[in-house]
């Protein structure tokens, strides 16, 4: 959602997210978390990073 706002910036965050029924509240905790990702999303990255690692290490086969 908030990659399609970026694109149309004309458009006005405020008209869309009423068009789509999303409150204003809901927009800004999306771009609050792009910034500023929550604990656990910084984990499960690490973690994905990891997974990705040890594939890569074993030539695909884990």
């Amino acid at each position: 959602m908030t990659e399609l706002l970026d694109e149309h910036a004309h458009l006005g965050v405020e008209l869309v997210l009423r068009e789509l029924n999303i409150p204003s509240s809901t927009y800004y905790r999306w771009r609050q978390a792009e910034t500023e990702p929550c604990e656990r999303r910084r984990r499960d990255i690490e973690l994905t990073d990891r997974i990705r690692q040890i594939h890569d290490e074993s030539g695909g086969i884990y």
